[in-house]
C-alpha cells in the first residue's frame, strides 16, 4: 500500500459532477494504479459529502475521507478488481470474498444461461450509510431499467442453508428459534425452486459483489430481476432501477423479509412478548391521564414504555431510538384511550394488543427479529422521511398489519 506522505500530497485534479460523470469509462492503466483509483474515489466522497452535508452519511463520508491513509487498502483494491467495481472499496466493507460469478454449492451449479457474467455499472460507489453499515451510491445519473449489476454469492440448496442457519442460531443463542435473526442469514437471495423444488438461493454472506451493500427502504429505487434460468430450475438475479435515479441517491430495494410468512409470524410473536413484558409499566400509565407527572419519572422503563410515557407527558424523546419509535404512537389516540379508561390487559397473541399501541410494538417485535428498518432517518436512502420500521413492510398508513384480509390482497 502506499506510504501515508504519498497518499496525503496534492491530489490530480477530478472534474465536479456537472463537468463529467464521474461513472464514465476510463483507462484499465487508471484502474491497474491503486493511487489514481484512490484519488477518483476521494473525489467522489467529496462530492457524496457536500451533497449530503446536513446528513449523518455526509459527516460518515468527510469522517472516511479525512482518515482514508488507513480505510483504504491493497486488499480492497484487489477486491475491486475482481468484481468489476470502478471506486475503491472501504477496508471496513471487506466483509466478503469477491466474485464476480456465482459458485455452485450443495451439488448445485451456477448457471450460465442468460450469457456472460454482467458488469457491474461504472458509476457506483460504495460509501458508509448510517445506520446500515455500508450502501451503494450513484455517481452519475442512472435511468429506470437499467442493468446495474448481478447479485452474486453462493448457490445454496433452500434447506441444506436453512439447516445450517438453525445451527449457527443454536450455538450463538442456544435455540433455533427462528427470532432473532443473525447475520448470516441476511444475504441469502430467492432464486428458484431448484431440482428437487425445496428451493435454491443466492447466498451473498461469505462470497459476493458489489451488489450485496445495496440497503433496504420503503420507498426502493431498485428491484431485483430474474434472468438466465438453468436447467437445475433456478436463475441468476441483477438489479435495475425502478425510476430515474439521481446523482448522490443511494440504491435501495425491498428485501421483503415482512412478506415471508415464518418471519412476519416471528414478528407478531416478537411484539407479544415485549407487550406482555412491559404490561405492568403500562397499566400504570392510566395515572398519567389523571394529571400525575410521577410516573414520567419513576424507575427504568423499556423504550417503547418510555416512548408512552414522554407522549403522555407531552416532553421530547431522549434519544434517537426513541425519537424514531415515537412516529409509531398515535397520541391523541393513546391519550383518548387512557382517558376514556381503556386498559391494557393479557394478551394471548397479537391481535390482543390494544390498537394504540400495536404499531409500536410490532416495530419493537421486528427489532427483536433482527429485521428493524430505519431507512426514513437516512435522507440519501429515502428522502420522503417514510418509513414502516420493519423491513418489507408497507407504510402504516396502507396496512394495519392485523386483519389476515389484508395478507391476501
Amino acid at each position: 500500500m502506499p506510504d501515508a506522505s504519498a497518499r496525503e500530497r496534492s491530489l490530480r485534479r477530478v472534474p465536479r459532477a456537472e463537468e463529467h460523470r464521474m461513472g464514465a469509462p476510463f483507462s484499465e492503466a487508471d484502474a491497474a494504479d491503486f493511487e489514481g483509483l484512490l484519488e477518483r474515489t476521494s473525489e467522489a466522497l467529496r462530492q457524496l459529502a457536500l451533497h449530503w452535508k446536513d446528513t449523518e452519511a455526509g459527516t460518515c463520508a468527510r469522517s472516511l475521507l479525512e482518515s482514508r491513509s488507513s480505510r483504504f487498502s491493497d486488499e480492497g483494491f484487489q477486491w475491486c478488481q475482481e468484481v468489476g467495481l470502478s471506486l475503491l472499496l472501504p477496508t471496513d466493507a471487506l466483509n466478503c470474498k469477491p466474485v464476480n460469478t456465482s459458485i455452485g454449492r450443495d451439488g448445485l451449479s451456477a448457471s450460465t444461461a442468460g450469457g456472460p457474467p454482467l458488469p457491474t455499472h461504472r458509476g457506483l460507489l460504495v460509501a458508509p450509510s448510517p445506520p446500515c453499515g455500508f450502501g451503494v451510491f450513484a455517481t452519475c445519473k442512472l435511468q429506470k431499467g437499467e442493468k446495474l449489476g448481478e447479485y452474486t454469492g453462493e448457490i445454496r440448496s433452500y434447506d441444506v442453508w436453512l439447516d445450517e442457519i438453525k445451527n449457527r442460531k443454536l450455538k450463538a443463542h442456544g435455540s433455533p428459534r427462528n427470532s432473532p435473526f443473525i447475520r448470516e442469514e441476511l444475504y441469502a437471495a430467492w432464486s428458484g425452486m431448484g431440482p428437487r423444488s425445496s428451493g435454491v438461493v443466492v447466498d451473498a454472506f461469505s462470497y459476493g459483489n458489489t451488489m450485496r451493500f445495496v440497503n433496504c427502504s420503503c420507498k426502493p429505487n431498485c428491484s431485483f430481476k430474474n434472468f438466465g434460468t438453468s436447467c437445475e430450475q433456478h436463475s441468476r438475479l441483477h438489479v435495475v432501477p425502478t425510476r430515474d435515479i439521481e446523482i448522490w441517491e443511494q440504491l435501495s430495494v425491498d428485501y421483503g423479509w415482512y412478506s415471508d410468512p415464518p418471519t412476519l409470524e416471528a414478528v407478531r410473536e416478537e411484539a407479544t412478548l415485549a407487550y406482555m413484558k412491559d404490561l405492568p409499566d403500562l397499566q400504570m400509565l392510566q395515572q398519567l391521564a389523571s394529571g400525575s407527572k410521577d410516573a414520567c419519572h419513576q424507575g427504568a422503563h423499556s423504550e417503547a414504555v418510555q416512548v408512552l410515557i414522554e407522549a403522555l407527558c407531552e416532553t421530547p424523546s431522549s434519544s434517537s431510538s426513541k425519537g424514531f419509535l415515537r412516529r409509531f404512537c398515535d397520541e391523541t389516540q393513546l391519550r383518548r384511550f387512557v382517558e376514556e379508561g381503556g386498559r391494557f390487559e393479557q394478551a394471548a397473541d397479537y391481535t390482543e394488543i390494544p390498537d394504540p399501541v400495536w404499531f409500536l410494538y410490532e416495530v419493537v417485535g421486528g427489532e427483536r427479529v433482527g429485521i428493524s428498518c430505519r431507512c426514513g432517518l437516512d435522507p440519501s436512502l429515502n428522502s420522503s422521511g417514510q418509513c414502516s420500521g420493519i423491513i418489507g413492510r408497507p407504510l402504516q398508513a396502507d396496512h394495519s398489519g392485523r386483519h389476515e384480509a389484508e395478507e391476501e390482497e
